[in-house]
């Protein structure tokens, strides 16, 4: 009886923090071998439209990574065809061993996306970078 009740303690210890984690959606997209230069699109569907949220911007790279920073337009299009472009910079930490790393970068925190529906963010690096292997967004609900 005593197991049964550690169970069920258990369960709903799980249960209850399983509620509390925020909700995160990241999409990645491979490139081309070695080499960035294409623009990259992802597509978030929104069903909430007052959660704050953190917009991130996640790279996976090797050795070959060389540069100092990565210029990109960051290109949104919201479901009501409202059209945002901005540049953003990505300084990204050179490799102290040949592991291949992935960072991510803060590039909005406490967004309210105002409408739901299907939202497009388009990655596009101003000038082709070696050594990046994948790129990413990640949208994640703020912890309160």
């Amino acid at each position: 009886m005593k197991l049964f009740i550690n169970a069920i303690v258990v369960a709903i210890s799980l249960f209850a923090m399983s509620c509390t984690q925020p909700k995160r959606s990241v999409e990645m997209h491979d490139t081309e071998p070695t080499l960035w230069s294409n623009a990259e699109d992802f597509y978030y569907d929104n069903t909430d439209s007052l959660s704050k949220r953190n917009i991130a911007i996640v790279v996976r790279y090797g050795s070959g990574y060389v540069a100092d920073s990565v210029a990109l337009n960051i290109l949104c299009v919201s479901p009501d065809s409202l059209v945002t472009e901005e540049h953003f910079t990505l300084h990204i930490p050179h490799l102290a061993d040949m592991r291949p790393k992935e960072h991510t970068f803060l590039y909005r925190s406490n967004a309210i996306l105002r409408t739901k529906g299907r939202y497009l963010f388009r990655l596009s690096p101003e000038q082709a970078v070696e050594g990046i292997s994948s790129i990413g967004i990640a949208i994640g609900e703020t912890v309160q």
